[in-house]
């Protein structure tokens, strides 16, 4: 069974026009049958979903990586232009009101990056969803992990990035943070939104969740341009343990750490920019 990977939404595009770029990040997996990535923020899905061929009534199903805008911005229009119920599968921590919090010098400003829908505007346009809990198989070729196991005490270490508890704004532990796990012909695959819960933890969670002890490809955001240095090393010594074959990075990955990335992975590093396209 071949398994297809196209980019529909990053922040850059392989060919500038007519496709559209943005801060966000969305993926079409095409296995025995379609499955939606998150959404970007919405400017650049079904513009580009239609330059690359992909009708949004054949998706069969939206899983969100996590509650932020730049993820699922676009789950509204996409709702609204399939006419039709969909199942859509999310941590129920992603509904939590996220802020980003920006230093100013003085008290820093909050601003509001979480989803912009409410959760019944989504269930009136069609969405049925579906709540993850850890380790959950989709279908027969596809599994998503949250609520990633990590060390006791761990803490993002992009400290803008906050959730609202009442009127606290306290850290969030991003426990919805999704990651997708492919069965493929040429072997694991592993797709990552934003990496917020460590890409160094998700793959060693799934490691230990399912025996692989090799990924064939890793794809997605990695949130590293914020990491402290010592995890950036480790993360590239984690990608090496996994033997990945296909490292595609993009989004919130930081042009450094893709240039860097491209240095120490020359045959295996891709752009995963939009309308970029990955066979298995």
């Amino acid at each position: 069974m071949k398994t297809k990977i196209t980019i529909l939404c990053e922040n850059s595009v392989l060919n500038p026009f007519p496709l559209i770029a943005e801060h966000g990040l969305s993926m079409l997996i095409e296995q025995n049958d379609a499955t939606l990535f998150d959404t970007g923020q919405g400017f650049g899905l079904l513009n580009n979903m239609k330059v690359l061929g992909k009708d949004p009534i054949s998706i069969a199903r939206l899983v969100i990586s996590h509650g932020h805008y730049d993820h699922t911005g676009g789950i509204m229009p996409f709702l609204e232009s399939r006419g039709s119920a969909i199942p859509v599968f999310i941590h129920p921590s992603a509904f939590s009101k996220r802020v980003a919090q920006i230093p100013t010098g003085a008290d820093p400003i909050e601003v509001p990056i979480g989803i912009r829908t409410s959760r019944e505007d989504m269930e009136k346009a069609g969405a049925r969803f579906e709540l993850l809990s850890g380790f959950q198989k989709i279908t027969d070729t596809l599994a998503a992990l949250t609520e990633v196991k990590r060390p006791a005490g761990w803490k993002t270490w992009d400290v803008r990035l906050k959730q609202k508890d009442g009127d606290k704004t306290v850290d969030d532990p991003f426990n919805d943070d999704c990651s997708l796990l492919l069965v493929t012909d040429s072997g694991p695959v592993v797709l990552l939104g934003c990496a917020h819960a460590g890409i160094v933890e998700i793959l060693d969670d799934l490691s230990e969740r399912t025996g692989y002890r090799e990924f064939h490809a890793v794809i997605g955001g990695t949130h590293l341009e914020t990491a402290p240095a010592n995890y950036i090393e480790k993360a590239f010594s984690t990608l090496k343990r996994y033997r990945v074959k296909k490292i595609a990075v993009s989004h919130c990955t930081g042009f450094s750490i893709a240039c860097r990335a491209a240095r120490e992975f020359p045959s295996e590093f891709a752009n995963a920019s939009a309308g970029a396209v990955f066979e298995f």
